[in-house]
């Protein structure tokens, strides 16, 4: 899987405080995801099978799961656009094929009220 960060920057415009600044904490959580295989393979599985966004999947791993407190605490602007950016850019652009839907979240302790669930595009199916 290659992650193409110049074009990464160009696609999802306004994610560079994300990506250098304001967000790098999660981003660099993010590229790690990206080297483990058998977890993306159980969050694209949750995706595609049960409809839940990967990000969602991701945050609830990293938090209850694995008790990392990187995300126990509200999340900015800037924060949560770059994470849900990184998850579109994965399965717009790396997996390829999907179109994005808004799906409820309301997480209390990042702030994140939506999040994108990702479904095969006509064309795909």
């Amino acid at each position: 899987m290659e992650w193409n960060e110049e074009n990464f920057l160009k696609t999802y415009k306004g994610t560079e405080k994300f990506v250098t600044d304001e967000g790098r904490e999660y981003y660099l959580l993010f590229l790690d995801l990206l080297k483990d295989e058998e977890l993306l393979s159980h969050i694209k599985f949750v995706n595609d099978v049960l409809g839940e966004p990967p990000l969602k999947t991701f945050i609830l791993y990293e938090r209850d799961y694995l008790k990392k407190p990187v995300f126990d605490k509200k999340m900015t602007p800037v924060q949560k656009r770059g994470i849900g950016a990184c998850f579109g850019y994965l399965y717009k652009f790396i997996y390829g094929g999907y179109e994005s839907e808004q799906s409820w979240f309301n997480d209390e302790k990042t702030g994140i009220k939506t999040a994108s669930f990702f479904i095969k595009s006509n064309l795909q199916r």
